[in-house]
């Protein structure tokens, strides 16, 4: 009896386990986080840019916990010291093929955006592009796998040429780094502004790298009645500075790209930089919750104000965030991954922000003035261009017909 007892004990507790492990929830097995990298240059003409946009994309990241859709997110930090395309090209490799991520984000220059164009079709993988403007990336070399959080480089520059024109200036000479994104930022410019009716008079095209813009300065041309230039990073720096020293501060009125008095350079300026009208996606001074939400948490994380391109990494995380949202973090089904990258629209600092068919922004432009107001100097908004494309009045296949920006160089002026 006593072992038939041990025996009905032993079978009681054996089926007791099966009917709790058929009843219980299923057991979830963690899954891998979600692996993102991000390329940015630490040093250089554009070192404070890249830093910048880094710390945009961090921010982001930190306020959502590292998580998006249910899963962690891993961030991978791949500084390369310069914006030179084969080095971004290698780092990029890195990161898919040695740590196997599963997003790439940041990349400031137009050289390394155009580089891994090949590569990130080859390998399948989302990119997102966070500063670089390199046109043809969302237009004739379009892909289903690159994105932008940021800009075509000529889509701010066609409201500025119209703008220009409609304050009365005729005759303009344009100036930029001699690169791709030069002939690119300033393009637009020259395209809107001939077409309104201006007169482009003077090209100049300064080495990347120039340290004394002395010879070019002294060329411009005296019956100019504005000078339109492109100029980015501590080459922005110099150059408003030695137009100063120069003696054409207040002679011909400059104008250009939201780069050249970017918020992290406008101290450095002082008054040079007062006056100066420039086109942009986002200003520091733009009055609205989203955005003022934004400059608090960043100078409170980094202790220096927020600029455009930490803006610009910001909304990067944003978007990568959503679509990991609406995939619930399965971002291993890529056609699912991307089909949700393609239909972002996101409440960002600069305004709402959603993707064309060819996946570049459509968001607000704005034209902005330094002014001075009390002892800091502030990128008034003057005018809004809402809801702008990067094919700005012309429809896409009007837009692509036409010569690209890159070809165009030394053919404005007349």
């Amino acid at each position: 009896m006593k072992v038939r007892n041990e025996r009905r004990v032993t079978v009681g507790f054996i089926t007791l386990a099966l009917l709790t492990a058929l009843l219980a929830p299923p057991v979830v097995q963690a899954q891998e986080p979600v692996k993102v990298g991000f390329i940015y240059p630490d040093a250089g003409t554009f070192a404070q840019p890249g830093l910048d946009m880094r710390d945009g994309f961090l921010l982001y990241w930190g306020q959502v916990g590292n998580k998006a859709g249910g899963r962690a997110v891993e961030l991978l930090l791949e500084n390369k010291g310069t914006a030179k395309a084969d080095e971004g090209l290698t780092k990029a490799r890195k990161l898919v093929e040695r740590d196997k991520v599963h997003i790439l984000g940041g990349v400031i220059s137009t050289p390394v955006a155009y580089a891994l164009r090949t590569y990130v079709v080859e390998k399948n993988m989302p990119t997102v592009i966070m500063n670089a403007g390199a046109d043809g990336i969302t237009q004739k070399q379009k892909s289903d796998y690159m994105f932008r959080s940021a800009f075509a480089n000529s889509d701010s520059s066609h409201p500025l040429g119209e703008w220009a024109y409609k304050q009365g200036y005729r005759k303009a000479v344009i100036m930029a780094m001699d690169f791709g994104a030069g002939y690119e930022q300033i393009g637009g410019f020259a395209r809107t502004f001939i077409e309104a009716g201006g007169q482009v008079i003077q090209e100049i095209y300064t080495p990347l790298d120039a340290a004394d813009y002395a010879p070019y300065l002294t060329s411009i041309k005296r019956e100019a009645d504005v000078v339109a230039v492109f100029y980015a990073g501590a080459g922005a720096l110099r150059f408003v500075n030695q137009y100063a020293e120069f003696g054409l501060k207040g002679k011909i009125p400059l104008i250009g790209k939201g780069y050249l008095v970017d918020e992290v350079i406008l101290p450095g300026l002082g008054d040079n930089a007062v006056g100066i009208v420039t086109s942009l996606h986002w200003s520091a001074a733009l009055d609205a919750p989203a955005n003022k939400r934004f400059l608090e948490a960043y100078a409170a994380k980094y202790k220096r104000p927020a600029t455009t391109y930490a803006e610009q990494g910001y909304v990067g995380a944003q978007m990568i965030a959503q679509a990991l949202e609406a995939v619930k973090g399965n971002v291993e089904n890529r056609e699912a991954f991307l089909a949700a990258l393609g239909k972002v629209e996101v409440d960002a600092p600069r305004g709402k922000v959603k993707l064309d068919a060819y996946h570049n922004p459509i968001h607000p432009i704005y034209i902005r003035k330094v002014e001075k107001k009390g002892n800091e100097l502030q990128n008034t908004v003057i005018a809004t261009y809402p809801s702008t494309s990067q094919f700005w009045k012309w429809g896409p296949d009007a837009y692509l017909a036409m010569p690209p920006y890159a070809e165009m160089k030394g053919k404005w002026a007349k």
